[in-house]
């Protein structure tokens, strides 16, 4: 058997990505994608149940102290869906984030070790948790359907918003990746952040309360795009009003601008990753 070297080039200036050299790994992106679906399922009684009962309790929780305590209004839909809708899609986020921001360190054995692409590490859980997505998913569908007795036809929308999401989220956790290498305190911050973002995206309150009393600032909500694909998604499975377009717009570009400085910073972290893990 002839044996293969393996020639390891810098990356041409300005090039963010190499996708040849990721097809060539993309086994190794699916074994690691793999082995954290399987870790953490494992000898679990319930196993893929707690794919839809994290969000579930948290939906009756909110339910109860938002929708029946503090009555906040959800613009005709039944709170515990309304709210369904918007945790799914936040669950996804935070979990992600949570886990791909000390990604990098935690890989550091297999890092030292042996040479793949880095931008593998942080890119697993946002693949892995998308299982966990669409158990949760398909479980609000469901429950939609016996609701509401129908679909609206902007269900046809949700994989678009979700493509928002999860290019978002994967960006996200790639930055705090990079950042957590030089700045371990960034794994404390995140757990900060996470917990004041839920509060700050439309979650457990409708996006109407900010067109009504900052109605100035309501596209400006698009520069946190969970808040556009929360609405997003209660646009395809509740029939709410869409996003307006500028604030679809806006949560566009961000995305994309979080994505080019994830993908730039990691570059310049990458070449110095084994060094400092």
């Amino acid at each position: 058997m002839t044996a293969r070297n393996l020639v390891i080039e810098p990356r041409r200036p300005f090039q963010l990505l190499d996708w040849r050299e990721l097809a060539e790994y993309r086994d190794l992106l699916f074994f690691l994608t793999w082995r954290d679906v399987a870790v953490r399922y494992k000898q679990s009684v319930l196993g893929w149940l707690w794919a839809f009962l994290q969000p579930l309790t948290q939906v009756l929780v909110y339910s109860i102290i938002f929708g029946l305590l503090l009555k906040v209004p959800s613009a005709g839909v039944p709170y515990p869906l309304f709210v369904l809708s918007g945790v799914i899609a936040w669950t996804y986020f935070s979990n992600v984030v949570a886990q791909a921001s000390n990604s990098v360190v935690a890989q550091q054995d297999m890092i030292t070790k042996v040479y793949f692409p880095r931008l593998l590490v942080p890119l697993t859980p946002a693949l892995a948790y998308l299982v966990d997505l669409a158990i949760s998913l398909g479980f609000t569908l469901v429950v939609a359907i016996v609701w509401e007795r129908r679909l609206p036809l902007a269900a046809m929308t949700l994989p678009l918003f979700l493509l928002l999401l999860v290019m978002c989220t994967a960006s996200a956790g790639t930055v705090l990746a990079g950042l957590n290498v030089r700045y371990r305190d960034v794994r404390q911050g995140v757990t900060l952040l996470l917990q004041l973002g839920l509060w700050v995206t439309p979650v457990v309150w409708p996006l109407e309360q900010v067109q009504h009393k900052l109605p100035a600032l309501y596209w400006l909500v698009g520069i946190n795009p969970i808040a556009t694909v929360v609405q997003g998604l209660r646009y395809g499975i509740v029939g709410q009003a869409p996003p307006p377009l500028p604030m679809l717009l806006l949560s566009v570009v961000t995305t994309i601008a979080i994505t080019v400085i994830a993908l730039w910073h990691f570059n310049r972290v990458e070449d110095v990753i084994a060094d400092i893990v």
